[in-house]
């Protein structure tokens, strides 16, 4: 009977919207952090063997890669997930459509690119043959996102997961390689690891993708694509500019040492990205599911669910910066300590705006998100040209704080005043945010005092498990509530 009962418990638990959100959210959140190894797990190891400059350029470098991607492609690619859930019959003669359409953009612009590569190399301050591998990455980039764009509606995310762990790890080791075996432009031996590992992956996204397709193009197809990702390219770019252009600007306006101790400072801080991009990514196919069938109700538990795990995991980064610094990076990186916790208040923020970002998404009217982007993107390169050359590169975390909440505030208000959604009601997000400020304030006053190593640790864990039992008090009564039934 006892064995029956803990069935059923288990049973009741499973059925709910927010284990099912979170069995893919751990998938894609592994998958994320294995993406993220060359910023994450490999930071022990590259901050030991590249200079500040070299994991400047690698973070410049990469920064280039996302805004050429979106250029590339002309953001085609990001209509094909919209699609799915449009639950045609003609997917793949769209996905054909969308391959033709892309393909006949790349044939255009990729010889004028090449063509004029060393005056764009120049004006990046990327060296070398840089602006080339550029264009090699950003391609691999574009098929990586098309994969993803089929298997993320499908909730296949185990496959997902592993193909990018693999990927990601394959792309660590040969780095690692060689940037030991280079004696010089050590960056270089990251670059071209991304490249020979992204040539082969990119073989097998090939394959994946043209399962998928039927020989198709058609005018109704490329209007779509025209009306839903063409419209999204400032979006897109500007989600690039503020999450990646600081780095460039700092890169440009202080040097590729400085921009060296922001990326790194950044990357840790963009650990809280992982858990945004992991939840909202499982969350989407209910989303759809719940908006459709007007279910609004559960949509509004689950977000402030998955919101609450946000906020925790935000509070536990800012935490424990310092401890996550000095395990991970070497000591010729800790002066740029303080960027993280800015990083990481930023990121709720954009956390935020991802709720209501996508309530725009949903009624396709995507211009709005460019909007609300290219203003918040404006805003961050004005602030950054402002404030960078007067107080430095800490002046970049800051501007994407501001940047963030602009983003965040705007997205509500098109959502709420323009379009008339029903909405998530605002307090959901900003009840945990404001409690996690809070407990932030009280772990800074506490800082003040010259505590023991140890027990100022003990006492941070104290202060994240207190905060994680109130925001996720109802769910911790329902789990004993059925032990106790047991």
């Amino acid at each position: 009977m006892r064995r029956l009962m803990d069935l059923e418990s288990m049973k009741k638990i499973k059925s709910t919207d927010i284990f099912e959100t979170l069995r893919h959210s751990k998938n894609y959140f592994i998958a994320n952090i294995a993406t993220r190894a060359l910023g994450f797990i490999s930071i022990p190891v590259l901050t030991r063997l590249f200079t500040r400059a070299d994991y400047g350029l690698v973070a410049v470098f990469s920064s280039y890669v996302g805004i050429t991607t979106v250029v590339l492609s002309l953001n085609s690619y990001a209509s094909v997930s919209r699609y799915y859930y449009e639950e045609k019959s003609d997917f793949g003669e769209f996905l054909s459509s969308t391959l033709s359409f892309l393909g006949i953009i790349i044939l255009l612009t990729v010889p004028i690119y090449i063509l004029f590569y060393k005056q764009i190399g120049s004006l990046t301050k990327l060296p070398g043959l840089l602006p080339v591998y550029l264009i090699f990455a950003s391609l691999f980039a574009i098929l990586s996102s098309i994969y993803r764009q089929i298997m993320v509606p499908q909730r296949k995310s185990k496959a997902v997961a592993r193909i990018t762990i693999l990927g990601s790890y394959a792309t660590f080791g040969v780095a690692v390689l060689l940037v030991y075996l280079l004696k010089e432009n050590r960056y270089l031996g990251q670059i071209w690891a991304t490249l020979l590992v992204g040539f082969g992956f990119s073989i097998y996204f090939t394959v994946v993708i043209a399962k998928y397709s039927k020989l198709s193009f058609k005018v109704e197809h490329i209007k779509y694509i025209l009306s839903y990702s063409v419209p999204l390219i400032p979006y897109a770019l500007s989600g690039v500019i503020l999450a990646q252009f600081d780095r460039i600007m700092v890169n440009a306006t202080i040097g590729a040492a400085s921009a060296g101790l922001y990326s790194l400072a950044y990357n840790i801080g963009m650990l809280l990205s992982l858990v945004i991009y992991s939840t909202q990514t499982a969350l989407m196919p209910d989303f759809f599911k719940f908006m459709n069938h007007k279910q609004y109700n559960r949509l509004d538990l689950l977000i402030k669910k998955v919101f609450s795990i946000i906020t925790v995991s935000a509070l536990g980064l800012i935490l424990f910066a310092k401890e996550t610094m000095i395990i991970l990076a070497d000591k010729k990186f800790h002066s740029a300590l303080s960027v993280i916790p800015i990083v990481i208040i930023g990121y709720v923020f954009y956390g935020m705006f991802t709720v209501y970002g996508r309530y725009i998404g949903y009624e396709k009217k995507t211009i709005y998100v460019s909007i609300v982007a290219i203003t918040a993107g404006i805003s961050n390169i004005i602030l950054n040209a402002m404030f960078i050359p007067r107080y430095g590169y800490i002046a970049a975390a800051y501007t994407t704080v501001v940047s963030y909440f602009i983003m965040f505030l705007m997205a509500w208000v098109v959502a709420k005043n323009i379009l008339k959604q029903r909405l998530t009601p605002l307090w959901v997000l900003w009840r945990p945010a404001l409690m996690m400020f809070v407990f932030i304030s009280f772990a800074l006053f506490l800082n003040r005092f010259d505590l023991n190593v140890f027990l100022f640790v003990v006492i941070k864990l104290l202060i994240l498990l207190l905060f994680s039992s109130i925001v996720f008090y109802k769910e911790i009564k329902i789990i004993l509530n059925l032990s106790g039934q047991i």
